[in-house]
């Protein structure tokens, strides 16, 4: 199933690869990026298998969430394509 990404969603997943680019070794923020994307290719397989967030304000919108490290994924599932729709650090959400 095809993985899509909000304006917003995408935004912050640049920002967090320059991020980490940043603090480590030439070519970390790229490393840490296909970590993710095959997270998200294992994780996403089956995804109605991830229950709605625990956030109130995400769960009153359909969404629903994993974590990847440190990270909050919400998502949508549309028929033919998964919609990341938010991709912020856990501090920045309460459940």
């Amino acid at each position: 199933m095809q993985i899509n990404y909000t304006n917003e969603a995408f935004a912050s997943l640049i920002n967090l690869v320059n991020f980490v680019e940043s603090k480590n070794t030439a070519n970390a923020g790229m490393r840490w990026l296909s970590r993710f994307e095959a997270f998200l290719q294992e994780t996403l397989f089956n995804p109605a298998k991830i229950k709605l967030c625990h956030n109130l304000a995400f769960n009153r919108l359909g969404l629903r969430c994993f974590y990847f490290n440190h990270r909050v994924v919400a998502f949508s599932v549309y028929k033919d394509f998964i919609l990341i729709e938010a991709l912020l650090h856990k501090s920045r959400i309460s459940d």
